[in-house]
């Protein structure tokens, strides 16, 4: 990933546990796997600050019946991502 004209230089401490638990390929780059992450948090963070501002514009907050759709979404995602990480990590899945 190339580096944007206004990077900024940080120093962060990764536990041992993350660092370990990530592909190999994505330990080449920390700066490039952080930038991505951080996009992702980002990401969230907006729509968080997007469902606050419609929620005091109409002075109630979604239903539970309003976010099922959206945290089925969410919950099938990480099913997903999960068992992903599950078969990458297995031996018969690198052999393959």
């Amino acid at each position: 990933m190339a580096q944007s004209a206004h990077a900024i230089k940080k120093s962060v401490t990764i536990d041992a546990d993350v660092l370990s638990a990530l592909e190999p390929a994505r330990t080449e780059n920390l700066s490039a796997t952080v930038n991505e992450s951080l996009r992702l948090v980002a990401a969230l963070d907006k729509e968080r600050r997007l469902v606050e501002s419609w929620e005091a514009e109409q002075g109630q907050p979604f239903t539970d019946e309003e976010l099922r759709p959206y945290i089925e979404l969410i919950l099938s995602a990480e099913v997903g991502n999960a068992a992903r990480a599950r078969s990458s990590a297995s031996p018969s899945a690198r052999a393959s």
